[in-house]
């Protein structure tokens, strides 16, 4: 990397992400943390804590908020570069500048090992690892990336510039929008959880023959499972982001840019709205629908509709200082019911003074 402190305000200034430059126009070779920041570093600080040590360290270029901007004066031989959010700025820039280059690949675009059936349609620039296996009828748009050991299924569409990590399943007949990766183990289409049950509590599988649709923009972490619909469609919705280890069930409608934590299950035919939130080990039973701009956490356990934006936790949930409050007395029960007891006997022993 070679670069000029002045390529970064120009580039990302345009898009209002950098507001201002300070300093000289220095020249960057590297994106470091604080901690281990040197002579040709940028760096992104937007906590006072870091003051002491950004300056003691003058790297080459640090971003970080307007009201920091005054306290790194002693920094006369760094670009200061001011933004009102730096988490984001932090995004975009090392997405443009210090980013994998997933394109940097050591075989053939399209390897040998790879198992294409002859009416698959590859757009251009498709790259294809080794012992990729992909179907008949399959469609995968201009730019994507698919990695080693990955399976895609008859009548799949892949759409442009998306990236899938080794070992993803697409089972048949699914759809995956434009710029969508998908971690190392995510397995998209695979047959719900549908079953029916005789007298005598004998389980018979419901075909699932539905498919999942991902919407353009989506991120899903390592090992998430998407079901196919029983009918129609199980649908994640533009923008979503998903950690590792989150399943979602058939039929299931994941509004735009939902976040979901590792290790979330959303059971069938339920409704996010737009911007759910949903922490860690929480769970969401089948058939509600939570509205928009909803935060679940603690481990929140959903078996009713949540029809007001809010953060909610507990099961059955509740507004999230509701369930403080309540989790602080539910430590203290014994004692109060100790207490109880104790003022049960003595009111018992006073009736029977009166008497």
């Amino acid at each position: 990397m070679n670069l000029k402190a002045s390529e970064i305000f120009e580039s990302f200034h345009a898009q209002g992400i950098i507001d201002d430059m300070h300093g000289p126009d220095t020249d960057i070779t590297r994106f470091d943390p604080v901690e281990n920041c040197t002579s040709s570093s940028l760096v992104f600080i937007d906590n006072a804590e870091f003051i002491d040590k950004v300056i003691a360290a003058k790297p080459a270029a640090i971003v970080t908020m307007a009201k920091l901007v005054e306290s790194l004066s002693p920094l006369t031989t760094t670009a200061i570069l001011s933004s009102r959010n730096v988490r984001l700025a932090q995004a975009l820039i090392r997405q443009a500048y210090d980013d994998h280059d997933h394109r940097a690949i050591e075989w053939p675009s399209i390897h040998p090992a790879a198992n294409i059936h002859e009416s698959a349609t590859i757009g251009e620039d498709v790259i294809i690892g080794a012992g990729v296996v992909i179907g008949r009828d399959v469609t995968i748009g201009r730019g994507s990336i698919i990695k080693a050991n990955c399976v895609l299924e008859h009548d799949v569409v892949i759409g442009e510039d998306c990236i899938l990590h080794p070992n993803v399943v697409v089972a048949s007949g699914c759809e995956i929008g434009n710029r969508v990766t998908l971690k190392s183990g995510c397995v998209i289409g695979m047959e719900g959880f549908g079953f029916a049950q005789d007298e005598k509590g004998k389980s018979y599988r419901i075909p699932q023959t539905g498919r999942v649709v991902i919407e353009d923009d989506v991120l899903m972490g390592s090992q998430c499972n998407v079901d196919r619909a029983t009918w129609g469609e199980t649908r994640i919705r533009a923008g979503s982001k998903f950690d590792a280890l989150c399943h979602i069930a058939h039929n299931a409608d994941i509004g735009e840019d939902c976040i979901m934590v590792a290790q979330t299950g959303v059971a069938g035919s339920s409704t996010l709205g737009k911007r759910v939130v949903v922490s860690g080990q929480c769970a969401i039973t089948d058939h509600v629908t939570i509205t928009d701009d909803v935060t679940l956490v603690q481990r929140a356990g959903v078996i009713n509709n949540i029809e007001a934006p809010g953060v909610y936790a507990g099961t059955p949930i509740q507004p999230v200082k509701d369930y403080f409050r309540n989790s602080a007395v539910a430590h203290k029960l014994v004692d109060l019911r100790k207490q109880v007891r104790q003022l049960e006997k003595q009111l018992a022993e006073l009736n029977k003074e009166k008497e």
